[in-house]
């Protein structure tokens, strides 16, 4: 399965990024381009524990719900809620600043998401409950891929 935490991913979703331009348009969703690379930082923030949230994991989406995205179960477009603290549809996450500084800003969190022992403290995901590190590389995977493809890279 794909993992960030795998060099050959690793390559692949940074070449992607790179790719990303400031005119790409979104192929479905809200997000512009420069929210994309803010949402995506801020899923990694999370996992590092810069942004803080609430714990909305269940029996049932610890135990299989987490399973079977971690199994790779393609996420439906626009039916996924994002975590409310990094929502940038209620006002929250951060937000953009200048495109290549919002680039730059998502590759350096992956460099330090990826330079951490497996025994650093990962924040919970908020749905899925306690997470390795493995777990948070393969969940970036999935999630980085899926918004990559949103906009066409």
């Amino acid at each position: 399965m794909k993992n960030i935490l795998n060099e050959p991913n690793k390559i692949e979703l940074l070449k992607r990024i790179e790719k990303v331009k400031e005119s790409n348009k979104a192929l479905w969703g809200k997000m512009s381009v420069n929210e994309m690379l803010c949402h995506l930082a801020d899923q990694v923030r999370v996992s590092l524990q810069l942004i803080k949230t609430k714990d909305a994991s269940s029996f049932l989406t610890r135990n299989v719900a987490a399973k079977i995205v971690l199994a790779g179960m393609p996420a439906p477009k626009g039916k996924i809620k994002t975590f409310p603290e990094i929502d940038f549809v209620l006002g929250n996450g951060t937000k953009p600043t200048e495109f290549e500084n919002d680039k730059s800003l998502l590759k350096n969190l992956v460099a330090e998401f990826l330079s951490k022992e497996n025994e650093f403290p990962f924040q919970p995901h908020a749905t899925f409950g306690p997470f390795t590190k493995m777990d948070w590389g393969r969940i970036i995977y999935i999630h980085f891929d899926h918004h990559l493809k949103q906009f066409g890279a």
